[in-house]
């Protein structure tokens, strides 16, 4: 039988996803600003108009990756965070997977950094890329639901969004030192440190020296 005439609509996602593609490509071997819309077409087979046609320019392209990424990496850590028996397991599972990640592919997290310093100099940009990066925040914050909920803590509403702040910015935080300095940064030492942060949450529940505004109560289910 001959092949099915795709649609106008089934043969743009194809140039779509193909460009795509190749911008993964050419961002990985080059950088972001190594990477121009020249090559990134000719990579995928097409002409630049046909990229400006799909897409605004690099800019556009990249955040269509980071999507991409961003809404693999939320499953990925929601399923561990989910799986895990207890938080500890919550928080040395979310963890180890991120370590493993930089050993993988130490040069993809260089590659974000790379476009996070150029976002933060473009207002609209910065807006942008925000709004994508915030989706890390709420999967931690999560996380750390959970783990309250586990431990017998109650949050009002905000403060577990607030804490999955911190534990992002930890695991960017480390992530730069493993990728500056591989000896000097243990893998095992970020699981380490957000397992001490859940213990440090229990303890000040207990002891009742949270903010006014965390309002922690401590139920029969803390341990």
């Amino acid at each position: 039988m001959p092949p099915t005439r795709l649609s106008r609509e089934e043969r743009k996602a194809q140039t779509r996803d193909l460009l795509l593609e190749a911008a993964a490509k050419v961002f990985a071997r080059r950088g972001f600003h190594g990477a121009s819309v020249e090559e990134i077409a000719d990579e995928a087979g097409f002409s630049t108009g046909a990229l400006y046609s799909n897409f605004s320019g690099k800019e556009d392209l990249f955040l269509a990756l980071l999507d991409e990424e961003i809404a693999e990496d939320v499953r990925k850590y929601d399923d561990i965070f989910e799986r895990a028996r207890s938080v500890d397991e919550q928080a040395r599972g979310g963890a180890d997977e991120w370590m493993r990640e930089l050993q993988r592919d130490p040069e993809h997290f260089a590659l974000f950094i790379e476009f996070w310093a150029y976002a933060a100099r473009d207002p609209e940009l910065r807006r942008r890329f925000a709004a994508r990066f915030g989706a890390f925040r709420e999967a931690f914050g999560r996380m750390v639901q959970k783990g309250a909920t586990e431990m017998g803590v109650e949050l009002s509403p905000g403060i577990a969004e607030q804490l999955g702040t911190v534990v992002n910015a930890l695991g960017n935080g480390m992530a730069l030192e493993k990728v500056s300095d591989p000896d000097a940064v243990p893998d095992e030492l970020l699981g380490s440190v957000l397992a001490f942060l859940f213990e440090a949450l229990l303890r000040a529940a207990r002891a009742g020296e949270f903010p006014e505004d965390a309002q922690p109560v401590v139920g029969r289910g803390a341990r």
